[in-house]
């Protein structure tokens, strides 16, 4: 009898060419990855289907991905399983057995990323992990800023999204200062390819008075895919939190 099975995973995205798998095989992702080892143990194809997919070096602290399986022996021996042949930059947190009707997609009611500046000086030993910005942010100004992107609006100026659809709700945008730090906390029901990352090139772009309140309305009036234009790397971005 075939089970349905969802499981959380963290990964260090440094070494992947992001989420989705590619038509070459050579090419490392964090999706083909996993579906090696799922096939391995179950001796069955497996093709998992995540929440989302994260971009060539972004890492995920709480992605979400389901499978389904003919796979008969008990959940906790194929955890454990999948502990033991996990690759050293992927670390499956959790198992649990789901409605077939499950989806990681689509049945998601909300998602937080999470974007890491330093201001401080440059750290070589972060530089996959911390966008290297080395330079002062003026929090106030910022948080005025981000407003403007908070509710229902097209971001097809924020994304490089091939989507017909490029409606999106953001909830919340929290901007916190810990020590030489900047965090940068998006939550929402979903997010286009690249629209964090363009958000956050955005809002430094402003904190540098390169781009003013009327340019971020303008985009949002205006929609054009990526003509925001500003980009920050993928290095920063973490997926932080699936909610289902």
């Amino acid at each position: 009898m075939e089970k349905t099975y969802c499981v959380k995973v963290a990964y260090d995205g440094s070494m992947f060419s992001g989420w989705a798998k590619q038509n070459d095989n050579s090419i490392r992702t964090v999706q083909s990855c996993i579906e090696n080892v799922l096939s391995e143990i179950t001796k069955e194809k497996i093709n998992i289907y995540g929440s989302g997919r994260t971009d060539k070096y972004v890492h995920a602290i709480d992605q979400c991905f389901h499978f389904k399986t003919k796979y008969e022996l008990d959940k906790k021996i194929l955890f454990k399983q999948m502990l033991i042949k996990q690759p050293e930059d992927i670390f499956f947190k959790s198992i649990k057995e789901v409605n077939s009707s499950f989806h990681s997609r689509f049945s998601i009611k909300k998602k937080t990323y999470l974007y890491k500046v330093n201001t401080g000086k440059f750290n070589i030993f972060e530089r996959n992990y911390v966008l290297q910005y080395n330079k002062p942010i003026d929090i106030k100004k910022l948080k005025k800023a981000s407003k403007n992107f908070i509710g229902e609006k097209n971001f097809l100026s924020y994304s490089t999204s091939e989507s017909i659809n490029s409606i999106r709700k953001i909830e919340n945008i929290r901007i916190v200062k810990e020590n030489d730090y900047v965090l940068f906390y998006f939550t929402g029901n979903g997010f286009l390819r690249s629209m964090i990352r363009m958000i956050v090139g955005t809002l430094l772009n402003h904190n540098e008075n390169k781009t003013t309140i009327d340019d971020i309305n303008y985009y949002l009036d205006n929609p054009k895919k990526g003509s925001s234009q500003a980009k920050a790397d993928g290095c920063g971005l973490y997926l932080y939190k699936t909610v289902y």
